[in-house]
């Protein structure tokens, strides 16, 4: 089994913080969320992962170059922005004939991709993706028993107008046979949406696989990124391996903290911090390198790679080189 991450994205909503790093490197109560989906995919069994890289793609290379991995990677570089359908489309040698999984290379999700992709083979179907019912997502169009029939503003108007459809939400997992894809264009900016459209209208829908108490949650935004650190460290240990869940502190083991240092809240802090004397943090994320100034005191905020931080703060991101 093999399995792809989507990484290829701008991060625009999660601006200043993806002017620093890539989405999928964004690090989550210190763990990165691409090693989150690294670690869980190989636990699972997947033995190889393909990973699309655009905005400031060769981190991304850098990240696993020099590095020991559980499951062999494959990265592919994309000059040319080539979205959900051509990103997949790109890398599909990767995959030879064989079905394969793909995530979004900024969410966390629990769900068991092993025994999900069991059941997607033995359905027989081209394409299933993966939803479940959460309010603030649910764009996607499903008639009574498994068929998807729209998404967005189609689907809306088809839950509204029909009374055997619901709306339910696309967690971004979905398994493909690359069969579905090799009519595209390779290198050709597309949309995946497109290709799931196109089965609807040929008769032969992607199928839903409807999920119950999903643990799920997307990164989009500055606000989801802060909220997230605050569920994992109220989370019970253990709930999202290998995230640090059920503890408000993540202090990487090569951070240097002053004895007299106060944490409230939650706190993350990464490889190579320094927090000086005197120094109160609450609610605050630190990425790697950052240097916290002798009685500095932070709350509500996120401070980036390789930035020195002296004075009082709330809520700001700061990243090096801001004022």
């Amino acid at each position: 089994m093999r399995a792809m991450i989507l990484g290829a994205g701008l991060g625009t909503r999660l601006r200043p913080l993806t002017h620093v790093r890539p989405k999928p490197l964004v690090p989550v109560m210190g763990t990165r969320i691409l090693d989150f989906w690294i670690h869980r995919l190989q636990a699972m069994g997947f033995e190889g992962i393909a990973v699309n890289a655009h905005h400031l793609a060769s981190q991304i290379s850098e990240a696993f170059s020099n590095t020991d991995l559980p499951v062999p990677i494959r990265v592919y570089e994309e000059d040319l922005l080539l979205g959900t359908g051509g990103g997949i489309r790109n890398a599909l040698e990767y995959f030879e004939d064989e079905d394969f999984v793909v995530v979004n290379g900024d969410t966390l999700c629990d769900a068991n991709l092993k025994n999900l992709m069991d059941q997607h083979l033995r359905s027989g179907e081209a394409a299933t993706l993966v939803l479940h019912d959460y309010p603030e997502f649910n764009h996607v169009a499903v008639q009574t028993g498994d068929r998807i029939v729209g998404f967005g503003e189609e689907a809306r108007r088809m839950a509204r107008e029909h009374g055997d459809i619901r709306l339910l939400a696309f967690t971004g997992i979905h398994f493909l046979n690359p069969g579905i894809l090799r009519s595209m264009e390779s290198g050709v900016p597309a949309d995946i949406l497109s290709i799931y459209r196109n089965l609807i209208l040929e008769g032969r829908p992607p199928r839903a696989m409807v999920m119950q108490d999903l643990l799920w949650r997307e990164m989009g935004t500055v606000e989801a990124y802060r909220a997230l650190h605050a569920e994992c460290s109220c989370w019970p240990a253990g709930a999202l391996p290998p995230l640090k869940t059920g503890d408000p502190l993540a202090l990487h083991p090569a951070c240097e903290v002053a004895p007299d240092a106060q944490f409230m809240g939650f706190v993350a802090a990464g490889k190579g911090c320094r927090v000086h004397k005197g120094v109160a943090l609450e609610d605050t994320i630190l990425w790697d390198d950052v240097e916290i100034g002798e009685g500095s005191v932070l709350k509500g905020c996120i401070v980036t790679d390789g930035a020195a931080v002296a004075g009082s703060f709330e809520g700001k991101v700061i990243t090096a080189g801001s004022p």
